[in-house]
């Protein structure tokens, strides 16, 4: 395993992570009721997802043409590390929920002392703040964990969306460049259809996820749905989008020699 491939599982885990934290910002938003301030200050951890993705895909691309070169064809294994970093970064952001509510509450709360987000940064990095940390780290409380498995409060088919939505997006990048160990001729128009498969998920999620999780936060706001079942829901989608990352290995030759096909119909 060399060094490339080390750092894409590592930027493959801070992305997966950060889209996993993503489901805590709401819940800030209905303790708080300062919902555009806790999705101002998520933003600049989406920042960092962004320039993590902006490096992923050239990293895992040099590798695979490096291999080619040197004849080495058709092994999985680097790919099915990579989507096991994802499947890992989703439990450990499902692990670090209630303490990210607890800490992205408090960056809110304290902005408006601030009113800047250097000077925020820069007190939260002052030793002071610092060993004050361990007070907001909150492991998932076993009742909830308990109540997770009894109550369902999402269909099965938003279930089954969020979990092809969360298999495409971790197999969909991987797949286009291992369509290029398939067919060597054809890697750049392979790699070129990335963007066409993730705005599937995209569209995916616009369509059918997000509407319906936008609506139930409405609910809660407007007192008709309590806050634990809120709770729930996120977690239950949680679960959804965890066995969707373990979906994406199954997934990843079938989507690569469809990704093949597409690219010699281009070409045709």
């Amino acid at each position: 395993m060399n060094a490339s491939l080390v750092l894409v599982i590592g930027l493959t885990f801070v992305i997966t992570l950060i889209g996993t934290l993503a489901l805590a910002v709401r819940i800030v938003g209905l303790r708080t009721h300062r919902w555009s301030m806790a999705y101002a200050l998520f933003n600049i951890m989406v920042l960092v997802s962004r320039l993590a993705s902006t490096l992923q895909a050239p990293l895992l691309a040099k590798t695979i043409e490096t291999n080619i070169k040197a004849g080495q064809l058709g092994g999985t294994a680097e790919f099915r590390f990579i989507m096991f970093s994802a499947t890992l970064a989703t439990l450990v952001g499902g692990g670090l929920l209630p303490s990210f509510q607890r800490v992205l509450g408090r960056a809110v709360e304290r902005y408006y002392d601030y009113r800047s987000i250097p000077k925020l940064m820069l007190s939260s990095l002052r030793w002071r703040t610092l060993r004050r940390m361990p007070a907001y780290l909150k492991w998932p409380d076993p009742a909830n964990l308990d109540g997770l498995y009894r109550r369902r409060v999402v269909s099965i088919p938003m279930l089954m969306l969020n979990a092809v939505s969360s298999a495409v997006l971790t197999a969909g990048v991987l797949a286009t460049l291992y369509a290029g160990y398939l067919n060597p001729d054809l890697r750049s128009t392979s790699a070129s259809m990335s963007g066409l498969i993730n705005g599937l998920a995209t569209i995916l999620a616009t369509l059918f996820i997000d509407p319906d999780l936008a609506l139930l936060t409405d609910e809660v706001v407007a007192g008709q749905v309590s806050q634990g079942a809120y709770r729930r829901y996120l977690a239950q989608t949680l679960l959804a989008r965890l066995a969707g990352t373990v979906l994406a290995q199954v997934l990843l030759i079938p989507f690569a020699h469809g990704i093949v096909w597409g690219a010699e119909m281009l070409r045709v």
